[in-house]
């Protein structure tokens, strides 16, 4: 299955699937024109970059604490690790109330929040090389849940 992928910086991208992370600012907008409300979320893939400056620039400690969660020596770089519903894309302003203090929602007025959703691990991640922008992997249909999967095949139809 061929699914729009998103590159996240770690470790963001595993705080996006462990569900820590329910907003992703981006300084661009996608499907400007959907209605979300009625056409519904579509299903994208978190792609954890191969840039390391973020995770090399924690502190040991940190480190640690973000290994626990998943239970790893080091997050994945390079790699399509799970999936998420985008839900909404909007701006800080039009936020529902529960995520307008999020810590993780910039409060750049221009900026494009991507509401995220049911975020799941893949059974397997899925070796990538990220965009800037939007980008898209084929991804085998067993490494989905089957509603992911179901999710992903409708957005295709659409």
């Amino acid at each position: 299955m061929k699914i729009p992928c998103l590159s996240v910086l770690q470790p963001l991208a595993d705080d996006i699937i462990t569900g820590y992370k329910p907003v992703e600012n981006r300084g661009w907008t996608w499907l400007k024109d959907r209605d979300w409300a009625k056409e519904g979320p579509i299903l994208i893939g978190i792609q954890s970059s191969t840039n390391k400056f973020m995770w090399n620039g924690m502190g040991e400690d940190d480190q640690k604490v973000v290994c626990e969660s998943t239970q790893t020596d080091e997050p994945e770089f390079g790699r399509v690790i799970g999936v998420v519903q985008v839900v909404n894309i909007c701006r800080p302003k039009d936020l529902p109330a529960k995520l307008k203090n999020d810590p993780y929602v910039s409060k750049n007025r221009s900026n494009w929040c991507w509401v995220l959703k049911n975020p799941e691990w893949l059974t397997k991640s899925v070796k990538a090389t990220g965009q800037a922008r939007l980008f898209y992997v084929n991804i085998p249909d067993r490494l989905f849940s089957a509603k992911s999967l179901a999710l992903a095949k409708k957005n295709q139809e659409a």
